[in-house]
């Protein structure tokens, strides 16, 4: 569905779109449904019998989001589709809002029926579900007690329960069944290397290239292989280098069982996760060598036959810029064919049985599936007014089963057969689908130098056309990252009390092609910052914005944006910067990816050089906190590895100095943003709150 928007005298396209922000906020299934029904029983039967009676004129109308809607958000990740496409397993997620915790439990949907069950209900929390090639066992990574580390369990198809596979001290990362079913690799953390030394209570931690918040040595993680029935562990690979998992690591099997495909890193330290490479280890000699002979690559893909391999390669070197999936033979090496040609950012990729490679990206503002036969270009598969998010498993029929996006309704489970429609087959969320959401549009603009952009706005619920709106610029991290068009709890609560909600695309995203994402490169933040200002600018020209009440906001790389845009101009009546990168030298040595990142992005300049601190100077907020006149909240973790705080104390104590409005709010927890519902909740009611009150 289009329509069409003036925006100063040129047509810009706008798709009907909803938008996506740090993830579903995920919750109970139906309190909402409950709580109404308690309520009519409340008031007897009669009264609902004659409320039936009501004329459809008179019902009740849907009523906009809530926050305790959000709690209600069902979560569906991890779909894995049995090889013969009769069955799927997923993770289903809820909201234990009162315990803080999120409620997982492994559902078994049976494709023919559409008729589900729970298999782990026994389980404090299951992840990595697997199907053995056979199709007769599942496996699944769970801890066996709480505040223990995961362990990997398996389940027959034909009854029982699940029997513990391994019993690692330090847990389990990733695995992988052979194909035969009779073993299964996997990968664990050592102990500490100073552990005996910390005993006797010597634990000084010698720093390299860790993070800020560092308070022990990183430990290595190595491959193990166990068999099928949980017997006979065995150590394959030591040392102190280390099996990756920070990034999309994974490990898998040739057809024949003879050799492992992993990724390995120098070490555990995170920053060194880009020097990481695929290794090909034949299992009974112990030999290896590297997949690829120079540079970084990860996440290597084995066709079905074992004759090629799709290995995912950084276009120019970094593996933040552009990233492609290259197809070599195996095991001689010689180059079939590319993705470049897509000129998109990959996010998933899987071989299909026919042996063409099935790819998921970004375009535009949707999430789509390409598919590249052998031998022939790749082509967008047509999902409707799905999106297909990267999460996905294929079955040996070339049926597909993914998490699919929609604009106005959480992530659902959906099954696509070689040439058919996606087709949903859960309905957690129906209750949370029902609320009244305001319309989506995609808005096209240009940026100052002429390069085509895109954003997505979200009408407030109740629009009425010709009224002016208070408006909200809700900036994406990453940066490179996408504001796409599917469903956003958050997004839906910045946009209920009557706001627009405009999130752009700016240069440094991954929908656009490689030019687009490149041009963020040595104008980290000033190059996006013009973007949004053309962006806001166009929505502007819509003639829907009440001018004097304009908010931004964003997270990470948005809350870098927002720091920014407040000291550049004074259009904003309100801001929330959360974990923002307001100093790029400080990102540089305290962050957990540190240097490699921050070089990436303003690249030729060393931060410990007069003119490369010059460089990273005039690319942070922090330089320009003078200018900032805009009421602004300040919001991040305490134990943020990746944007440290420090950064926010800084903006801070600039502000607070010369008696600019602005409020700083700390959460006590380790990570990036929050993953406990309360502390999320937390944080999003403190955000959409600073809005309520200075966008009146």
């Amino acid at each position: 569905m289009h329509q069409t928007i003036e925006t100063g005298g040129r047509k810009t396209a706008a798709r009907l779109a909803s938008p996506h922000f740090f993830g579903e906020l995920r919750g109970s299934k139906g309190t909402a449904a409950v709580k109404r029904a308690m309520l009519s029983l409340r008031f007897g039967m009669a009264l609902c019998a004659a409320a039936l009676m009501l004329p459809s004129s008179l019902a009740a109308a849907p009523r906009a989001m809530t926050w305790e809607d959000t709690r209600a958000v069902v979560g569906a990740s991890a779909p894995q589709i049995s090889p013969d496409g009769t069955k799927i397993v997923y993770v289903r997620s809820r909201v234990d809002y009162a315990g803080d915790r999120m409620r997982t439990e492994l559902v078994l949907i049976d494709v023919a029926s559409g008729i589900s069950r729970v298999l782990t209900h026994d389980r404090i929390s299951v992840g990595a579900p697997r199907w053995t090639l056979d199709g007769t066992r599942v496996s699944y990574l769970s801890p066996p007690e709480r505040a223990k580390p995961p362990q990997l369990y398996v389940l027959r198809m034909d009854g029982g329960d699940s029997e513990r596979m391994t019993n690692a001290p330090n847990g389990v990362d990733g695995y992988a069944w052979r194909p035969d079913g009779k073993a299964v690799v996997y990968s664990t953390a050592d102990d500490l290397p100073n552990k005996k030394a910390i005993e006797k209570h010597d634990d000084a931690v010698q720093i390299t290239d860790e993070h800020f918040l560092t308070r022990e040595q990183t430990a290595p993680r190595h491959l193990w292989l166990v068999d099928g029935n949980g017997r006979n562990p065995k150590r394959l690979t030591s040392g102190t280098w280390s099996v990756a998992i920070f990034g999309a690591s994974r490990i898998s099997w040739t057809p024949d069982g003879t050799k492992i495909f992993y990724q390995h890193a120098p070490d555990a330290i995170d920053a060194h996760w880009v020097h990481e490479v695929t290794m090909v280890r034949d299992v009974a000699s112990g030999e290896e060598h590297p997949l690829v002979t120079s540079g970084m690559d990860s996440d290597a893909l084995v066709s079905r036959d074992g004759k090629v391999v799709a290995i995912d390669i950084p276009r120019h070197g970094s593996p933040y810029l552009t990233r492609d999936f290259f197809l070599r033979g195996f095991p001689d090496g010689h180059d079939i064919a590319s993705t470049v040609s897509m000129d998109r950012n990959i996010h998933w990729g899987d071989f299909a049985p026919d042996g063409s490679l099935m790819v998921g990206t970004t375009d535009g503002v949707r999430e789509v599936l390409w598919k590249m036969p052998p031998g022939g270009p790749a082509q967008k598969i047509d999902l409707g007014d799905v999106d297909f998010a990267p999460d996905a498993t294929i079955a040996n029929t070339g049926a597909i089963a993914f998490v699919g996006h929609h604009r106005k309704r959480p992530s659902e489970i959906y099954l696509m057969a070689p040439g058919g429609a996606p087709r949903r087959l859960t309905d957690d969320n129906a209750a949370t689908a029902a609320l009244n959401y305001g319309d989506s549009v995609a808005v096209d603009f240009q940026t100052d130098d002429g390069m085509h952009a895109d954003g997505v706005l979200t009408y407030p619920p109740d629009y009425v056309p010709g009224k002016k709106y208070p408006l909200v610029l809700e900036i994406h991290g990453g940066p490179v990252s996408t504001s796409h068009w599917n469903f956003s709890a958050f997004t839906e609560m910045l946009a209920a009390p009557g706001r627009l909600v405009f999130q752009p695309n700016y240069r440094g995203s991954d929908n656009l092609g490689d030019a687009f994402l490149n041009a963020i490169v040595g104008h980290v933040t000033s190059g996006p910052g013009r973007d949004n200002m053309a962006g806001l600018a166009a929505v502007i020209k819509l003639g829907i914005v009440d001018e004097s009440r304009i908010g931004v906001s964003g997270w990470s790389g948005g809350g870098l944006q927002t720091s920014w845009l407040v000291g550049h101009s004074k259009v904003f009546k309100a801001a929330v910067s959360g974990a923002a990168v307001n100093d790029w030298y400080e990102q540089a040595v305290l962050a957990d990816i540190n240097e490699e990142f921050a070089q990436a992005f303003i690249p030729g300049a060393s931060p410990f050089t007069k003119d490369g601190r010059a460089a990273y100077n005039a690319e942070s907020p922090i330089t320009f906190s003078r200018n900032i006149s805009t009421p602004l909240l300040i919001l991040s973790d305490t134990g943020d590895q990746r944007v440290p705080i420090t950064q926010s104390y800084a903006l801070y104590h600039a502000l607070a100095d010369r008696g600019a409005t602005v409020k700083f709010i700390a959460f006590p927890r380790s990570g990036h943003f929050p993953t406990d519902p309360v502390g999320r909740e937390i944080v999003n009611r403190a955000w959409a709150g600073w809005f309520d009150q200075w966008l009146k």
